[in-house]
């Protein structure tokens, strides 16, 4: 046992009672807390990789991670086909996202705990020769252990908040060995890469290439595709489609009582609702008499539940305005670029300090509104059609503009590996 096992120990212990009430309230890590312990590790382990060949460990944490990683996958894969990939997440939702986003992947598993001996299990298992990871992961045992078996260690589409700097500046004392085993930094911007200069030290190799998520952006949806989904949901071309994505508690009776008013102005309107966590479907269908979905079309349901994994992405393409929850409480925000991808309309909320680099390139291609302003800028829109037009189409642009980074991102990498 070292340091981090130590620490690790302490917080679990501490943490306890508030996993065994999620598993028992919401059914949450049924899957997960076994796979991270090693439920689903091959068995036997897997061979030696053949020389002239890499086996590519592929980590991000949930779904956002994960639908940026399949970008440099795909690229990866293609440039080496011989290579093998091994796909890790740490959530459900995540690991349902990586068998979508990176199917052709060798192998699909949960991330080891970062105990010590859950990282060697694992490692003794797949036998990874390069290990990428995504955004923010800094696992010291997994860093240390991936580092004694020769593993080559890259973080990939890297990002790191003021706040997450400032923590890792107070603990540098424990976290400079394990940084220290990373060839590279491939950094979302200047100003990541400057917060991980400051805490990894200098002398390290950092680039800057760019977020992924810009190059995951699902394909537009051609009229007859937006005609056929509606009909498959049951609903009408002429209604006027509101699609509040990855909402939180809250945020589901902020969005409906805002459509309320919209309705009451246009009964044609339609509000489907996706919740983040697929744990909360069958209360948020309740709470709100929602038409799930999953159960066939809506039979002119006014408020409907998109309560179906790895369908909201396209989904948006079927709507002629986009609510994009995470941003109306503390969550942080989430994904603008999947509606603009179709230049469907974006409103989201002031709180999206999580997703600051995509806010600062979204800025004027979509539109920041408060709690007490949302009913009226939906109806606003709903009103102005030529407005909606202009607004999908600036959020289009923006999004096509800043793709690239997956290619950076590749061809960076493959410096290192050649």
């Amino acid at each position: 046992m070292n340091v981090y096992d130590a620490i690790y120990l302490t917080a679990v212990t501490a943490l306890l009672p508030v996993l065994a009430h999620e598993h028992l309230r919401h059914g949450k890590y049924r899957e997960s807390i076994p796979g991270m312990f090693g439920a689903r590790l091959p068995r036997p382990p897997l061979p030696e990789i053949g020389a002239g060949r890499e086996r590519v460990w592929m980590h991000s944490v949930s779904v956002g991670e994960t639908i940026g990683a399949g970008a440099v996958f795909r690229l990866l894969r293609a440039r080496h086909p011989d290579w093998e990939f091994v796909s890790t997440t740490t959530t459900e939702t995540g690991h349902a996202e990586s068998r979508r986003a990176l199917r052709e992947a060798n192998h699909h598993d949960y991330a080891p705990f970062d105990f010590s001996w859950t990282v060697r299990r694992f490692l003794d298992a797949y036998r990874p020769t390069v290990y990428l990871f995504f955004e923010s992961e800094l696992w010291p045992n997994r860093l240390l252990e991936c580092a004694r078996r020769g593993a080559r260690i890259f973080l990939l589409n890297g990002s790191l908040s003021a706040k997450s700097a400032r923590r890792y500046r107070l603990v540098r004392c424990i976290s400079q060995r394990p940084m220290s085993r990373v060839r590279a930094f491939l950094m979302q911007s200047p100003e990541h890469a400057e917060r991980i200069r400051c805490i990894a030290g200098t002398g390290r190799d950092i680039h800057v290439t760019g977020n992924v998520k810009f190059d995951s952006l699902p394909e537009p949806l051609s009229p007859a595709e937006r005609s056929a989904l509606r009909r498959g949901w049951g609903i009408d071309d002429r209604a006027f489609v509101v699609m509040a994505g990855s909402t939180h508690p809250g945020e589901e009776q902020l969005v409906h009582a805002a459509f309320e008013r919209l309705r009451a102005r246009m009964p044609e309107a339609r509000l489907i609702i996706a919740p983040r966590n697929p744990e909360r479907f069958a209360a948020v269908a309740g709470e709100f008499a929602l038409h799930r979905l999953s159960c066939g079309p809506s039979g002119g349901a006014p408020a409907l539940l998109l309560d179906q994994m790895g369908v909201l992405a396209r989904g948006y393409g079927a709507a002629d305005l986009a609510l994009v929850g995470g941003a109306w409480n503390p969550i942080g925000g989430h994904n603008l670029l999947e509606p603009a991808a179709h230049a469907v309309p974006v409103i989201h909320g002031p709180g999206m300090h999580k997703q600051p680099d995509i806010h600062r390139i979204m800025r004027d291609a979509t539109l920041e509104v408060s709690e007490d302003g949302l009913a009226d800028e939906m109806l606003a829109l709903a009103l102005a059609p030529e407005r909606r037009a202009a607004l999908g189409r600036r959020g289009r642009e923006a999004a096509r503009q800043n793709q690239g980074a997956a290619a950076r991102t590749v061809e960076t990498l493959e410096g290192y590996l050649a």
